[in-house]
């Protein structure tokens, strides 16, 4: 593949806004929790009420979302954007669940005051290049109004701001 095209591309991507979250799991026989960033996190369908996320196959968290069968989408808020450098540094790992800021959500570490949290089991997943979608069935759904969503754009942590449309 052309390397400009590739660059190309990165550069586009960069320019559309996408909600910043945290994808975690637990391993199914040590209760160990595991979790990464990703931008990459779509609904797939409401009925039946799924989201997939795409995960390289290279990340810590990807053999346990493999063996639990399970993830959690944590969308986090403006509030909570040092969680991204500690989820994003693997020399950070072990204290990436040391505070008193997750509860259990599904079988699965949900992260309080996230924006909103989605669990949900595995039901597909496809290999393509160096990742794997997963295709999770939503399993339990927790909503917090009280926060502001973050964002990525241009390759940096936003807030996402409501306007009217002609204002």
């Amino acid at each position: 593949m052309d390397a400009d095209f590739s660059a190309h591309l990165k550069a586009a991507m960069r320019r559309m806004p996408s909600a910043v979250s945290i994808i975690t799991t637990r391993h199914p026989e040590t209760a160990q929790p595991m979790g990464l960033v990703a931008s990459a996190v779509i609904p797939v369908t409401m009925d039946p009420p799924s989201m997939l996320v795409s995960i390289n196959r290279s990340s810590s968290a990807h053999a346990t979302i493999v063996t639990a069968g399970g993830f959690c989408v944590n969308l986090l808020s403006v509030a909570q954007h040092p969680l991204v450098k500690l989820f994003s540094s693997g020399a950070l790992r072990d204290r990436r669940f040391a505070d008193d800021i997750w509860e259990e959500r599904c079988d699965l570490p949900g992260l309080r005051d996230a924006t909103a949290s989605i669990a949900c089991k595995v039901r597909h997943s496809i290999s393509f290049g160096t990742h794997d979608l997963f295709i999770g069935e939503v399993t339990g759904i927790m909503l917090n109004d009280d926060t502001e969503p973050l964002a990525w754009v241009e390759g940096g942590l936003a807030r996402i701001v409501a306007f009217e449309p002609g204002s």
